[in-house]
């Protein structure tokens, strides 16, 4: 069955793709009618950004449970191929060997993002389209050159919203990983970006999240997510980043509503799945939090991530064993080398949980381990080894630095441990939460 998310026309390549009519229409109005699983296929590739996708990933995400094998798969990829007529000039799908396959139109269905770049000027379009593969990354590097290609897209179409945009998706982007984000600089570009296209429904839900983050005002926000919902109930942004304020309130009930959402309109989305598990988790329902993980894993069997969110999910629930396998299991998928991740399962089985959270802990402080918010992983490690003090410590820093993680401070059961003390007070007292 086609996902929910793409059911309205979009573009792919040279093709206008309606997915409720299962039909292909070219430039020069001919049309190509899809079987439903060819349909199914081609949304799959036209959402996944560009990236591999590998057999059991396509597999289930096109022919569900059903097992098949690697000539049924190539046929049907042969099949679509030869629907879609690609040529040397304009190539769709090609065969990463031993890997599987990766689309190479950057065409991503309506709602999955902001407007089109092209139907900008054709410099600034061809600036933001960079700037959006490069945003695509949480690498430093990526999204420092991302944020230099919105400036230079603004710079050459000052009155083009999606430049003014992109460079506030940047700015918050940097806020979250911890790489010098500026939210007043974020809310003043998604401003700009609303002012000079108010039907801009991508626009409406930046500034949703550069309020927040700016100004912790969840009554603005909210305005602005609805404002972006209405102008387009498809677009998963929207319900994603709204679901994120309402956790940020303690809402998590609507929270999960919200991000489940986002996740039917865009099934393939790896990062809406991953909020949905931190809020599963945030709401206490460990278990439903394990079941989506798994659910997840199904699709993408090496993502490093959804390893380690079931971990903790296992471990909440009263699984440590298993639960502390599976966070290895994240940890190695993340790039941490086997010589350093045999001494946490020794501790683990010697010292028990406590005693591995602080050796992970030591880890995380010695190392990058790729992408992790290394701050706020470090202190939750800490917290659960009953370091208090050195949980505290890092808790202060971050408040004082504005830290957007701690808007979630009251609603983390990871926490708990910390409720207790008198210095967890005096630190919600510093701390800007969402009102």
């Amino acid at each position: 069955m086609a996902p929910a998310g793409h059911q309205r026309p979009f573009a792919f390549g040279d093709w206008q793709v309606d997915p409720s009519r299962s039909l292909l229409t070219g430039a020069g109005g001919e049309s190509v009618r899809l079987e439903p699983r060819l349909m199914d296929l081609l949304l799959l590739f036209a959402g996944s950004g560009g990236r591999v996708l590998g057999k059991d990933e396509i597999a289930a995400a096109t022919w569900g449970d059903r097992a098949i094998g690697d000539d049924t798969l190539a046929a049907a990829v042969s099949r679509l191929r030869r629907a879609l007529g690609g040529t040397r000039e304009q190539s769709y799908i090609e065969t990463v060997p031993k890997r599987g396959y990766r689309a190479v139109v950057e065409s991503p269905p309506h709602g999955s993002g902001p407007r089109a770049a092209s139907d900008g000027p054709p410099e600034a379009a061809a600036l933001v389209a960079r700037g959006r593969r490069a945003l695509a990354s949480p690498a430093p590097a990526s999204l420092a050159q991302a944020r230099l290609c919105f400036e230079a897209a603004m710079a050459k179409a000052p009155g083009w919203s999606p430049a003014h945009q992109g460079l506030a998706d940047v700015l918050i982007a940097r806020h979250y990983l911890e790489q010098g984000g500026d939210p007043a600089a974020a809310k003043a570009a998604a401003r700009a970006a609303v002012g000079l296209d108010e039907t801009s429904a991508a626009a409406w839900a930046t500034l949703g999240t550069a309020l927040l983050l700016a100004d912790r005002d969840f009554t603005a926000a909210e305005t602005a997510f609805q404002r972006a919902i209405a102008l387009d109930p498809a677009l998963a942004t929207a319900h994603r980043r709204r679901a994120a304020a309402l956790g940020a309130v303690g809402r998590l009930a609507d929270a999960e509503r919200a991000v489940r959402r986002a996740v039917a309109l865009e099934p393939s989305a790896l990062g809406t799945r991953g909020e949905l598990l931190e809020i599963l988790v945030a709401a206490g329902r460990y278990r439903h939090a394990a079941a989506e993980a798994a659910a997840t894993l199904s699709l993408a069997p090496e993502l490093g991530d959804a390893w380690y969110q079931r971990g903790w999910a296992l471990v909440l629930a009263g699984d440590q064993a298993q639960g502390f396998d599976c966070l290895l299991k994240g940890l190695e998928l993340r790039g941490v080398a086997p010589e350093r991740l045999s001494p946490l399962r020794t501790v683990f089985e010697t010292e028990g949980f406590a005693g591995a959270c602080a050796t992970t802990a030591d880890l995380f402080a010695e190392q990058p381990v790729a992408f992790l918010r290394r701050g706020m992983h470090i202190v939750i490690l800490r917290a659960l080894a009953g370091q208090l003090d050195a949980a505290f410590a890092i808790l202060d820093a971050a408040a004082a630095r504005g830290d957007p993680a701690l808007m979630f401070l009251p609603w983390l059961p990871c926490f708990d441990s910390l409720r207790s003390d008198p210095r967890y007070a005096r630190l919600l007292s510093r701390v800007r939460l969402v009102a």
